[in-house]
């Protein structure tokens, strides 16, 4: 089987497909909010199927082939993203509900747009799938952090998380929102520092817990297509997680 470096081209070929379905989500409600078409159809034409193969992958294609790398990515975006949104959750909840730094709740909005009751707000299920959706995509943000960059000092993950928030700040779900780019028809200084806040710690949870983890691959496609090595931010004391 040809070998890139130290991985097999059916990994190689398995993880690209895998950051592909991670991008689906967040891609799916920037072209919604487009007006090309709405989320409700994504829903299931693109973010159900995405999560679906990405789960596959990673669940059982990969251990039964043994792909470790494609294993330990995988493992650590579960763990990781969940511990980064729990910490994104408490900073954008505060920025939303104490000073009123956000139009509105974004999980809420997702929930309403997957459901298709965007004129007839929120209920039960709209919130389920709105908070399912969010978490998935902490979940697919991480994961593309530890395929592509691996093991790395802890900043690079808030580096990381403050490129993803600046392409978000300005992108068309600013405008669906009622906030402009980079907020500044609705709170030209609270929106900014509650966006850029919730992610940068969201992402120095990862860069933490990646560089705390044994189970994390030292620059993992840098490494494995031959590319020049990336600073390794291994810890010398690092923790199997």
């Amino acid at each position: 089987m040809i070998k890139l470096q130290n991985l097999s081209f059916g990994e190689a070929l398995a993880t690209a497909i895998a950051l592909l379905a991670a991008s689906v989500s967040p891609l799916a409600f920037d072209y919604a909010a487009t007006g090309a078409t709405t989320l409700h159809a994504l829903g299931t034409q693109a973010i159900l199927p995405a999560l679906l193969v990405w789960a596959a992958l990673i669940l059982l294609v990969a251990p039964m082939m043994g792909w470790q790398r494609l294993v330990s990515a995988g493992r650590l975006a579960l763990m990781g993203g969940l511990l980064g949104v729990v910490v994104m959750e408490v900073v954008r909840i505060t920025g939303f509900r104490v000073f009123h730094g956000m139009p509105g709740s974004m999980p809420m909005l997702i929930g309403v747009l997957l459901t298709d009751r965007f004129m007839d707000g929120p209920n039960g299920l709209s919130n389920l799938l709105g908070w399912g959706d969010h978490l998935w995509n902490g979940i697919g943000f991480a994961f593309v952090y530890f395929a592509v960059f691996g093991r790395q000092r802890w900043w690079v993950g808030g580096v990381y998380a403050l490129v993803i928030a600046t392409i978000f700040m300005l992108g068309p779900v600013m405008n669906i929102i009622g906030a402009g780019p980079f907020g500044q028809d609705f709170a030209p200084v609270k929106f900014p520092l509650t966006v850029y806040g919730a992610h940068l710690v969201y992402g120095l949870a990862l860069g933490w817990f990646g560089q705390r983890a044994a189970a994390t691959p030292n620059n993992f496609l840098s490494d494995a297509l031959g590319w020049p090595r990336l600073r390794d931010g291994a810890n010398a004391h690092s923790a199997p997680l």
